[in-house]
């Protein structure tokens, strides 16, 4: 049996791959969790081609999916492999290396899931981001304020938290003595952005700056995702394309999607964060596709066939979208109507609960602990402005 794609992992968010399967007439093999396959068996059984599970207790870690999509790929002999989220990408660079596939490239792979390893080879090349220290244990620091503590892997803002002050600082490091290795950085402070591109051979061919709306300090839970498209923010795109460049050079990524996320100061300054060669969370994908009038996901599936994908010539009219997420801003508990109002709103394609009804929610702490999710779409980035507003207001979170 052969297919044309092995997934390694999907999640919900990755639906869009399947789908993209189906209309390019792909067969693909998947390896995810087994509630997540009965989904996929379900929905996708014509493109569906072969599937093997992993332990969902041990989902978290890239180890778990090593020997399953090893094996997946023995049985199926794919022509591309895709990893989809932080822990699969390891095991697609594997299965990639191991076959001779298209990919990100294992080099890109394993410095991308290390923080501590991006900030050595960044430095090394002189790409600007905050000065930083790997500690066993945050004891063995002297601080100096404001600060970031981070895991040296992970997403979606867990475990990342700023420390402001000393009269903080005791809490924490006693809270996390036993976490392990830590990054220690200084805060940069600005705006946050995110630029993400297709990258062939080591060439963007795609690049998008997204413009992001966080909770702020102390865990930067990300709320808001919008793609830039004004005038306004020409230069801002040129600089994101600028450090990308640098970044997809110094991370030597041959094939495949990238993940920036840099803070820019008011002085100009700009501050690189991190990097992930995988699909970018919280819908981006979408809104992304939708805004420049490109199927992501689709083009994704080509890359990692060792394809070109289509891309547009600029010429289509940017539409102004945004991928907004509603969190409490105190205690609270979920009700199964609590996006029933969002879809009336003007805009919105898309919206979901992302808690289980009858959970006690508070201010959240990381992206787990966010409410809803509400995908907005708008001719005009004044008309956005009024619908993301508008959508916080019919959620009861507009301030």
């Amino acid at each position: 049996m052969s297919v044309d794609v092995l997934l390694v992992g999907s999640g919900n968010m990755g639906r869009g791959y399947l789908e993209a399967a189906r209309r390019l007439g792909l067969r693909v093999a998947v390896v995810e969790t087994p509630a997540r396959l009965d989904v996929i068996r379900a929905e996708f059984g014509d493109v569906l081609a072969g599937q093997e599970s992993v332990d969902p207790a041990a989902a978290d870690h890239d180890e778990a999916w090593v020997g399953p999509a090893a094996e997946l790929a023995r049985c199926t002999a794919p022509r591309g492999v895709l990893g989809f989220s932080e822990p699969h990408v390891l095991a697609a660079a594997l299965v990639a290396e191991a076959h001779g596939l298209p990919g990100p490239g294992l080099y890109a792979t394993q410095v991308s899931r290390n923080k501590a390893l991006q900030r050595v080879l960044y430095g090394a090349v002189g790409i600007p981001q905050p000065a930083s220290r790997l500690v066993p244990d945050l004891s063995e620091v002297t601080p100096r304020f404001p600060l970031v503590v981070k895991p040296l892997s992970g997403s979606g803002s867990s475990g990342v938290e700023q420390v402001p002050h000393k009269a903080a600082w005791a809490d924490v490091a006693a809270r996390r003595a036993g976490d392990g290795p830590l990054l220690v950085e200084e805060y940069a402070a600005g705006d946050e952005f995110s630029w993400e591109a297709l990258v062939r051979r080591g060439c963007p061919l795609f690049t998008n700056l997204t413009a992001k709306t966080t909770t702020g300090p102390p865990a930067f839970v990300e709320l808001l995702h919008r793609p830039s498209g004004s005038a306004a923010e020409r230069e801002i795109r040129d600089r994101g394309d600028r450090l990308g460049a640098e970044v997809v050079s110094a991370l030597r990524m041959r094939d495949g999607m990238v993940h920036l996320e840099f803070r820019l100061a008011p002085d100009g300054r700009a501050a690189v964060l991190e990097a992930a060669v995988r699909t970018p969370g919280d819908f981006l994908m979408d809104v992304v596709s939708q805004a420049h009038g490109v199927d992501l996901y689709a083009a994704c599936l080509l890359l990692a066939l060792g394809r070109e994908p289509e891309i547009p010539d600029g010429e289509r009219g940017f539409r102004h979208t945004a991928a907004l997420f509603l969190a409490a801003d105190r205690p609270g508990t979920v009700v199964p109507d609590d996006t029933a109002a969002l879809d009336a709103v003007p805009g919105v394609f898309r919206s979901g609960l992302r808690q289980d009804p009858g959970r006690v929610v508070g201010p959240p702490e990381s992206s787990a602990d966010r409410m809803a999710f509400a995908l907005l779409d708008l001719p005009t980035e004044a008309a956005l402005r009024e619908a993301v507003w508008e959508t916080r207001r019919a959620f009861g979170t507009a301030g």
